[in-house]
């Protein structure tokens, strides 16, 4: 089956798919340790879009072109990371709905990479669907759309099945072992044979702003990703995409 891209498709053929589950990929550029691209967050959430997409061949789904910058104050101090103020991303995730939705696809999926955009595409989506009931036409269809956390698909059993006393909390889960193990499973051209060293950070009960280095490791992994494989990579990756279908299956 052809892979159907948004991008990819002229204006004429989108008109055989109004009924299209519309995926949207979100992630982030910033900084992933020194063994990992910034464009980790975009990678991993576009890669489980296509293999969502090669997975449920009996829907209709078209892959739409990622949201790629992002809200990343919290490592905007690490050279590289391209930081959206939390109001554009908003406007971003407002004016990208609000278009899908006037030309009636009202099914979309974004597959999340990146923590710190969930509050501000939440913010935009639901601005989309006000202005969009408050417009919309008499027995129009009434749109869906789902904001789904790749990790949030991954069982706490699983997770202690894999890394056991390893494990440091999602928490301090950036540049460490599930993602470096994701990546060595779906790009591991990408992945740097380096070892990462300094992943300790001071933890604090409070927040400073402006972000205070103390509480940034000067590695930019939080926690150490050694003993993240391949083979890890390849059980997150099939937990995920036996969510994100049962996700399709129960919501469209």
């Amino acid at each position: 089956m052809a892979l159907f891209r948004w991008d990819e498709l002229t204006w004429t053929e989108l008109t055989n798919h109004r009924d299209a589950i519309i995926i949207i990929p979100t992630g982030s550029v910033e900084q992933h340790g020194p063994h990992l691209p910034m464009g980790t967050d975009t990678f991993i959430a576009e890669s489980f879009a296509k293999k969502l997409y090669n997975k449920v061949n009996d829907k209709k789904i078209i892959i739409a072109p990622s949201i790629t910058y992002s809200y990343a104050k919290l490592n905007s101090n690490y050279l590289g990371t391209i930081n959206l103020n939390g109001s554009t991303l908003i406007n971003i995730g407002s004016d990208l709905i609000s278009e899908f939705l006037r030309q009636g696809f009202n099914k979309i999926i974004l597959i999340n990479g990146h923590l710190e955009s969930i509050p501000f595409l939440m913010e935009g989506i639901e601005l989309a669907l006000s202005t969009h009931e408050n417009s919309k036409k008499p027995n129009s269809d009434i749109p869906k759309i789902v904001i789904a956390n790749w990790w949030e698909f991954i069982s706490d059993e699983m997770i202690d099945d894999i890394f056991g006393d390893k494990w440091p909390g999602w928490e301090a889960e950036h540049a460490a072992l599930t993602e470096t193990a994701l990546m060595k499973y779906l790009y591991p051209g990408l992945v740097r044979d380096i070892k990462v060293d300094s992943c300790e950070y001071e933890k604090l009960p409070y927040r400073i702003l402006p972000w205070d280095k103390r509480v940034q490791p000067s590695s930019g992994s939080y926690a150490d990703p050694d003993g993240a494989t391949m083979e890890i990579g390849s059980r997150l990756t099939e937990a995920v995409i036996s969510g994100l279908t049962e996700l399709i299956e129960k919501e469209f």
